[in-house]
């Protein structure tokens, strides 16, 4: 860190933009107090931020008053006792930046949904949340409770232009909610979904386990079989209620958290119904079912919330993920107890979106602007990202090179949740990692199956009450199904049944409709 007084730079933010054009040196977007004009993570994100960076000092006022912000976002587990530490080294470089400072509230996977609950029935003015489609702080239904401000194009062109500007436009419109307009700021990281089976390599190594061979979840029933017959202690496959969906149809295009699915074949896209998506399920359900019953499974995994509580203790052998990635398995590793795992690919791989992880903001926030202010900087700012993410250079981590750092252990912060604050080409590589890794993510992206379903999702305004009672049967039935607690003959035709009679019908009817003029509005209908 270096030393000395400085002027704030909120105060010379617009003498600044007059001289970037002058020296790479006053680039507000790559450089923090110990950082290097070629610490960059992503060349074509830097280049964007760099080539914006006048216009965002442009657009921010010379003096701002004092603001404190509130972050709250979701974290595998505690990052550490040296929480307060880190927060308190982000609240100096945010004075300077945009005087604010901000108050850092990571939660665990579990206690996150019922906290951004309770914080917004009370009307609490905290200012950015963390949400993602069809998980957690789920986009589209916390927007029709009102809780997300709208952020409108000129107002993230005022206060995010340089995050805007590293975001490709052809992903943006992912961003949509069902009414036109967006709601939240992407973290632009991963955009393509491939299952995986992620399976500890000691076990690979000391069965010679030939991961080629494996292409589906059934090819791994062996593996399993050899695992609970030799290894006592150890749990085959591991799965939660956050865990499940082995399952993937050959010949349908469904990614996960996709609002509809159809045929591989169909050339009229013609939408997947529930019931049809289940029958097509029977098999899978029965073997699933006979492997809990073989003890292949963990016995708790239909009520246990998170599966990584179970996976840091390092006794799962095989488990699950659904967004494998070029260099996850160094963060599957820490998750895995310290042991290292390979990826095991079980389906094709699909772009999925950009808005799987987002930055929102609380519509009862106080200070809207300089929260997406900080968004901003949390999307370009290496710095203060890498800040966030790995703590303080020579206490959490050390610095290798200009791209690596190696993790100080038991240092005492470790969030491991890079995908959470900010834009992740922005990060630092860890050991194991290949160099190229960040080039790799993007040409995934750039690469993946783009299904016709990209950008589509339900505006259940007309068919609410269907929807929460149809979801209410889901979660009785759904996870039991997907571990393998229950016998699929007897529960099925059961939930089937209950679909049914909740409404199933209206619902699908109106998904259809919406679903249709979707794909006539794309001219593919």
């Amino acid at each position: 860190m270096k030393k000395g007084k400085r002027i704030p730079q909120y105060m010379l933010l617009l003498s600044m933009a007059a001289l970037a054009a002058c020296s790479n040196n006053n680039n507000a977007n790559t450089a923090g107090p110990s950082a290097s004009a070629s610490d960059s993570g992503s060349a074509t994100a830097s280049a964007s931020a760099s080539a914006s960076s006048s216009a965002s000092a442009q657009s921010t006022p010379a003096e701002l008053p004092e603001v404190k912000l509130t972050f709250i976002y979701p974290v595998a587990a505690n990052p550490g006792p040296d929480q307060k530490l880190v927060n308190d080294e982000i609240n100096k470089y945010l004075k300077e930046k945009i005087n604010a400072t901000v108050d850092l509230k990571p939660l665990t996977f579990d206690e996150y949904e019922p906290k951004l609950n309770a914080m917004l029935a009370a009307g609490e003015a905290f200012d950015i949340a963390w949400s993602s489609k069809g998980w957690l702080g789920n986009y589209q239904p916390y927007i029709e409770k009102g809780a997300y401000l709208e952020l409108p194009d000129d107002m993230i062109a005022k206060y995010a232009p340089d995050a805007r500007a590293n975001i490709p436009d052809k992903f943006w419109p992912d961003m949509k909610a069902a009414d036109g307009k967006v709601y939240g700021f992407p973290i632009y990281q991963i955009a393509a979904k491939q299952k995986s089976l992620i399976i500890q390599k000691r076990f690979v190594d000391k069965y010679n386990l030939d991961v080629g061979s494996i292409h589906s979840y059934k090819d791994i029933e062996p593996f399993l079989k050899t695992l609970k017959d030799n290894e006592k202690g150890i749990v085959p496959l591991g799965l939660a209620q956050n865990s499940n969906g082995l399952f993937v149809d050959p010949n349908a295009v469904a990614p996960d958290g996709a609002a509809v699915g159809y045929k591989k074949d169909d050339t009229t896209y013609a939408m997947i119904g529930k019931i049809d998506s289940l029958e097509a399920k029977k098999d899978f359900y029965q073997t699933i079912h006979s492997w809990y019953q073989a003890g292949y499974i963990n016995k708790d995994a239909p009520v246990l919330q998170n599966i990584n509580d179970l996976k840091g203790k390092g006794n799962v052998a095989v488990s699950l993920e659904f967004t494998s990635k070029p260099g996850g398995e160094i963060g599957e590793k820490a998750i895995n107890g310290g042991n290292d795992v390979v990826y095991v690919p079980i389906s094709d791989s699909y772009f999925t979106g950009i808005a799987s992880a987002m930055h929102v903001i609380n519509k009862n926030s106080k200070n809207p602007e300089r929260a997406l202010m900080l968004i901003n900087l949390l999307n370009t700012d290496k710095y203060l990202y890498n800040l966030i993410c790995n703590g303080i250079e020579g206490k959490h981590y050390t610095k290798t090179d200009d791209k690596f750092i190696a993790p100080i252990e038991g240092s005492g912060y470790a969030p491991n949740g890079d995908w959470v604050f900010g834009n992740q080409f922005n990060a630092y590589l860890k050991p194991g990692m290949d160099p190229d890794t960040w080039e790799k993510t993007i040409e995934l992206n750039d690469s993946a199956i783009v299904p016709a379903s990209n950008g589509f999702s339900i505006n259940e305004e007309k068919i609410k009450a269907e929807g929460a009672n149809l979801n209410a049967v889901g979660n009785e039935y759904s996870t039991a199904l997907e571990t393998g607690a229950v016998d699929p003959a007897k529960m099925l035709p059961e939930f089937e049944n209950k679909l049914k009679a909740s409404g199933l019908e209206k619902y699908e009817a109106e998904v259809a409709a919406q679903w249709d003029a979707f794909l006539k509005d794309k001219g593919l209908r």
